[in-house]
């Protein structure tokens, strides 16, 4: 076994519309994770704007621009715990307007993941479907990680894409509400499983407008196991991720005679996904 890489979740509170403040309590929870051993922090959807917005105005008056302070803040905290992050926010893109996730480092953005599955919900009612079709994988400390967010979980082919483009973890920022239970006790565990891939949710266990969120913040491993889950208690959570097994896509019950091989027996052409 090689050695382990430390990754986190954080289930923590946000002040819509506060990007300032979420800024600033972003580094104490960074700290926590710091302490704790790990080396990339998956913040929860939108976590530094808000996410429960009423109109498309009152978003992108809270949206960053990717040039701004908010985000050289971020880098700054980022070199000061010797960590990486992954963390939602609103994108202001001229008059565009964007659901995303960045991953971030001491060095500064690496890469960002802009939302293409939008739920008729919160700030997913005015923000934009992005062009492009670029895979979001992305190299850090840890390894490979892909991005999706939140509502996306509900669409395998995304999951396999970026397995498929070589991640070893998947982070998923989420604005999951009380309604969303079966996605955070069922679908996580299949996307990882079925996937092979360290499944990292980070999701709120506060309210924001007419919206409670759900909680159950958790790390799963490529077997389909959770290994944590925070339930509905703020905090960070932190485990020891085998990265090795990410990248064995198979399962020996029992050597020569009942082993498993999903990955090298999928049928690709036989597929049709129209």
């Amino acid at each position: 076994m090689t050695e382990s890489a430390y990754v986190a979740v954080a289930q923590v509170p946000a002040v819509l519309g506060d990007v300032a403040h979420n800024l600033a309590a972003m580094g104490g929870w960074m700290k926590q994770a710091t302490e704790k051993g790990a080396k990339l922090l998956v913040f929860p959807e939108c976590y530094l704007s808000g996410y429960m917005f009423e109109s498309r105005d009152d978003a992108y008056a809270s949206a960053i621009e990717q040039g701004g302070l908010e985000l050289e803040q971020v880098r700054l905290l980022c070199a000061e715990h010797s960590l990486e992050v992954v963390v939602g926010f609103l994108e202001r893109v001229g008059p565009k307007l964007y659901n995303v996730a960045a991953v971030i480092g001491p060095n500064g953005v690496t890469g960002i993941h802009r939302k293409r599955h939008l739920p008729f919900l919160g700030a997913d009612r005015f923000v934009d479907e992005p062009e492009g079709i670029d895979v979001s994988v992305f190299d850090t400390a840890v390894g490979k990680v892909g991005v999706a967010i939140c509502y996306e979980i509900r669409f395998p082919e995304i999951s396999r894409t970026l397995a498929l483009a070589g991640a070893d973890f998947i982070a998923l920022p989420t604005n999951w509400p009380v309604q969303s239970v079966l996605l955070a006790d069922y679908f996580t565990r299949v996307r990882a499983a079925e996937n092979f891939v360290f499944f990292l949710v980070a999701n709120r266990a506060d309210s924001e407008g007419d919206a409670d969120f759900l909680g159950k913040s958790q790390i799963i491993d490529p077997l389909g196991n959770v290994i944590v889950n925070a339930g509905t208690d703020d905090g960070i959570l932190v485990a020891a991720a085998d990265v090795d097994r990410a990248r064995n896509k198979t399962i020996a019950f029992k050597a020569g005679e009942f082993e498993l091989s999903p990955w090298k027996d999928r049928r690709p052409a036989t597929y049709r996904l129209d």
